[in-house]
């Protein structure tokens, strides 16, 4: 029994799917102004759950639904920002940690 090859499929060069190395480009925010902004976001969707929560609260047509995914969106944002801020703090020690 033979075995065939596999180039039936097709050649993919590894260039053309992540880029080649020509290609590389530097971020446009840097990294504070992303972490800024991820901070942004989370307080936004804070205010919406509260939003949402004392609409639901008051009666005004909220449905009990939106309110919950809202409610977890914004703990699943706070529990990654929570996350970020203890990786780069422990980063951080790491690097205090280190002998010069």
């Amino acid at each position: 029994m033979a075995i065939g090859g596999i180039k039936s499929l097709g050649s993919i060069h590894p260039g053309s799917v992540y880029g080649s190395p020509g290609q590389v480009q530097a971020p446009t925010k840097s990294f504070a102004d992303q972490l800024q902004a991820a901070v942004r976001d989370v307080d936004s969707l804070q205010t919406r759950r509260d939003d949402m929560v004392d609409g639901m609260v008051t009666g005004q047509a909220t449905e009990v639904h939106e309110v919950m995914i809202a409610a977890q969106e914004s703990q699943l944002a706070f529990e990654l920002l929570l996350e970020v801020r203890n990786k780069l703090l422990e980063s951080y020690q790491e690097v205090m940690r280190m002998a010069v």
